[in-house]
């Protein structure tokens, strides 16, 4: 979970991926066992030939019946062709593995929220 902490590796892995002026708030509890924080940052014109802003949302809770986390994103970009027609939603499952000491299983999930019709929706999806 530390890569999700706000802290140096967050922002050094983020910072490697690519995203510029990388910042978030803090956890901030909204409900029970459920936190939630803002996250921002720039496409490396290097990566993305239009380049571009991302706004995300962050919730994350404690697994049920699990030792781990998980996290629900959703991503609104800007400054991107069709940005404007669709958000991201990733999922994150994070739990630890008892039988192996320091070690976790991650499993991501990438979905796409249609805001508008567009003919290009088969081709971004």
């Amino acid at each position: 979970m530390e890569m999700f902490s706000g802290g140096q590796l967050e922002h050094k892995v983020m910072q490697k991926t690519g995203c510029l002026d990388y910042s978030s708030t803090e956890w901030e509890l909204v409900g029970r066992n459920i936190y939630k924080r803002q996250i921002s940052y720039k496409f490396d014109k290097a990566l993305s030939r239009y380049g571009g802003e991302a706004s995300t949302t962050q919730q994350k809770y404690t697994l049920v019946n699990q030792d781990g986390w998980a996290i629900e994103e959703v991503m609104t970009l800007q400054g991107v062709l069709l940005g404007d027609y669709f958000n991201l939603q990733l999922k994150y499952y994070m739990a630890n593995i008892p039988s192996k000491p320091n070690t976790c299983n991650v499993q991501v999930l990438l979905g796409i929220a249609w805001l508008k019709s567009t003919k290009q929706q088969k081709k971004v999806t």
